[in-house]
């Protein structure tokens, strides 16, 4: 049972730490702001999204069944963990982490086809390339327990993280119910930018966000959302008096 669960450790931290590369490249290049923007809501280098998404690829390719079915299953399990994801932060947060809502067939902007398709190729991209190396990896690790200590370092430092990042999540539902904005929804990755030009003046380091740290120092939290949901209010009425024209 120990050797079990070391198994999805190591897939789910090094699925986690891979993503968050492969996010953060996708983002700069290809993202609405194409910039170096430390994705997801975590602090740290990884993005627990994708180490679930790896644990369950891995599964899926482990199963004795037909080749088109686990197709068929990547597809399903894929959009299923992006869109289970997306909406508990849409719902219980109202921050939103991605948005597809420029997308034709989205469902409330989590999940859009065009995405489940490419979801669908990192798969096949996975089964092929990735699901061997894990594989390998993961019979190297059983015969050398002793570096489960570093899977052990990563875990004590993914939880502490997990807990501030979400006491910083629970500081700004509170806050937008406070000024009596809890319906607006916020765009972390455009808020996270926000936050980076207020302070982008500031000299010192230990009172502006870091790119690992993007709330490092932020005191006056409530007067950026404030700022921030403003400016929201602002595109939105810009974007209906263009529609009018």
């Amino acid at each position: 049972m120990t050797v079990f669960i070391l198994k999805y450790l190591f897939l789910f931290g090094t699925g986690s730490i891979f993503g968050w590369i492969l996010e953060l490249f996708y983002r700069r290049y290809f993202g609405k702001a194409k910039e170096w923007i430390n994705p997801g809501f975590l602090s740290g280098p990884y993005l627990p999204i994708y180490g679930t998404g790896v644990s369950v690829l891995y599964i899926v390719s482990d199963l004795s069944i037909n080749f088109t079915f686990k197709i068929i299953l990547f597809a399903i399990f894929t959009t299923l963990i992006e869109y289970i994801t997306g909406l508990f932060f849409l719902k219980y947060y109202n921050v939103r982490l991605w948005d597809y809502s420029n997308l034709k067939f989205n469902i409330k902007g989590l999940v859009s086809p065009l995405y489940s398709f490419l979801w669908t190729i990192l798969s096949l991209f996975f089964y092929y390339v990735l699901y061997p190396y894990f594989y390998n990896q993961i019979e190297f690790l059983y015969q050398n327990l002793q570096l489960s200590l570093f899977i052990g370092i990563l875990y004590g430092i993914i939880i502490v993280d997990a807990n501030n990042s979400f006491n910083v999540l629970n500081r700004i539902k509170e806050l937008t119910e406070t000024i009596g904005e809890s319906s607006v929804v916020i765009y972390l990755e455009d808020f996270k930018r926000e936050l980076k030009f207020k302070y982008i003046n500031i000299k010192s380091k230990a009172r502006k966000p870091q790119f690992l740290l993007p709330f490092k120092g932020v005191s006056n939290l409530k007067e950026y959302i404030k700022d921030y949901l403003e400016k929201l209010k602002n595109e939105t009425l810009d974007e209906l008096k263009n529609d009018k024209f």
